[in-house]
């Protein structure tokens, strides 16, 4: 098992957001140390070229935003599905978008669900054979709007 990517991102509100990254995976057990991707068994870093990108075919992907991983409400949902997260790019790279609009929408405050600042969300990839896998556990946050 790879463990997740831990990413942070920061949402603009009423701004358009896209973001992406690459999966990749190594052929031997991986950790992340201070940032950095090394064997698990060494703590040496991983060279870039044993990095094999994850083939993204005939996937679909599924991330819930909450104000805390075991809270009950959803912030906001984004799956390959609505279209907030693209696996079509190929080479590993998984891109999440969320149009101005959307993020103009989100109530920025400090008493979820109705209003939010910062929340937690884990991307799962869903593989044609069933599989799901985590691939990446993200802190957002929210920066709120002044030009209105």
């Amino acid at each position: 098992m790879t463990e997740p990517a831990h990413l942070c991102y920061t949402i603009y509100q009423g701004a358009t957001f896209r973001r992406r990254f690459r999966w990749c995976i190594a052929p031997y057990p991986t950790k992340l140390l201070n940032g950095k991707l090394v064997y698990a068994q060494t703590g040496r870093p991983v060279p870039d070229s044993d990095l094999m990108p994850v083939d993204l075919t005939g996937c679909q992907a599924r991330l819930q935003l909450r104000s805390d991983v075991l809270a009950p409400d959803v912030l906001l949902e984004l799956t390959t599905e609505n279209g907030r997260i693209d696996l079509s790019l190929g080479d590993g790279h998984i891109a999440f978008f969320l149009d101005a609009a959307t993020t103009a929408g989100l109530p920025y405050g400090e008493s979820p669900p109705t209003r939010w600042r910062t929340a937690v969300g884990q991307l799962e990839v869903v593989h044609p054979n069933g599989d799901v896998t985590r691939a990446a556990e993200i802190s957002w946050s929210l920066n709120p709007e002044g030009t209105r």
